[in-house]
């Protein structure tokens, strides 16, 4: 889908809205209309500070700009104490046309926002969806209890830097729990990236936990390689989703997480209990949760 300035701007004026007003009713049922007209597959790109991902990225929206695809870039910085905005602006570190209008970049702050993403992720997420062919969501570095980006994507890219022990750590943390794909980066170090593949090719017995199995490959953005067979895979799961029917089940629950996570963010874990018997949800997110919202503030 080709996007002009103008769809480009009027995208940056409602992301804005969001920001500011995004209770109101305007914002609410125009985010159910595009929440009802879903186009792009949403990635999610994790793995710890400093293994490369921002430059995994840059790659990435080269190589779907060259199949002609448009892409739009959620990028989750870490937030300054002081000011609690964005420390560091990704759209500074990704070498971008700046005349291509098939590529937006969205950067926002974590802010305490726990899970490796911001509370304006998904509704930003749900608006650009509905506009691009991808999707990229970059997460802030992730620990153990940063895995939340697998309930605003349709797949989930964990990257680990060769010979940093992540793998090792990831395993302890839980994190393997949630990816489909694995990629070693800097994989131009040729014996750490192939001592690590080799380690997670053999410990795939325990992480394997979807029907689709999990795809490890090694990557390297400093020697541009791997991006084919990164985007071939991509691609490949993404026609699996549509075909078995899973994305719409994947999204529905998705959907009800994070309906339940807000409330819990802003009533508590009392609030999600006083409204399961509520929550008879299939479709219209944003409107379903302001009326609990509106329910939980009346009682």
């Amino acid at each position: 889908m080709k996007i002009t300035l103008k769809k480009k701007i009027e995208l940056s004026n409602f992301l804005e809205q969001i920001e500011t007003n995004r209770n109101s009713e305007k914002v609410i049922n125009k985010l159910d209309l595009m929440h009802s007209n879903p186009r792009a597959h949403v990635i999610g790109i994790t793995g710890s500070p400093g293994v490369g991902k921002s430059s995994l990225i840059d790659k990435l929206i080269q190589f779907i700009r060259k199949n002609n695809k448009s892409v739009g870039v959620i990028a989750v910085d870490p937030s300054s104490r002081e000011t609690g905005g964005a420390i560091l602006g990704d759209r500074t570190r990704f070498l971008l046309d700046p005349t291509d209008n098939n590529v937006f970049v969205r950067s926002m702050a974590s802010k305490n926002y726990l899970g490796g993403i911001s509370e304006l992720t998904y509704p930003t997420m749900i608006t650009m969806r509905s506009i691009f062919d991808y999707i990229i969501i970059e997460t802030v570095g992730v620990g153990q209890s940063e895995i939340f980006i697998k309930d605003i994507t349709d797949t989930v890219v964990l990257c680990i830097q060769p010979g940093s022990g992540d793998n090792i750590q990831f395993m302890k943390s839980g994190i393997f729990e949630i990816p489909n794909i694995i990629l070693v980066t800097k994989s131009d170090l040729k014996d750490l990236s192939n001592l690590t593949y080799s380690d997670l090719k053999g410990s795939e017995n325990l992480f394997e936990y979807d029907d689709d199995g999990i795809e490890i490959l090694k990557i390297s953005s400093h020697k541009s390689s791997g991006f084919k067979g990164l985007f071939d895979v991509i691609s490949k799961r993404w026609g699996i989703l549509k075909e078995k029917k899973k994305i719409f089940n994947q999204r529905k629950s998705q959907d009800i997480s994070w309906i339940e996570r807000s409330i819990i963010d802003e009533f508590g874990q009392k609030g999600k209990e006083q409204i399961k018997d509520l929550m008879n949800y299939s479709s219209n997110p944003f409107k379903t949760l302001n009326e609990l919202r509106n329910y939980l503030a009346r009682n």
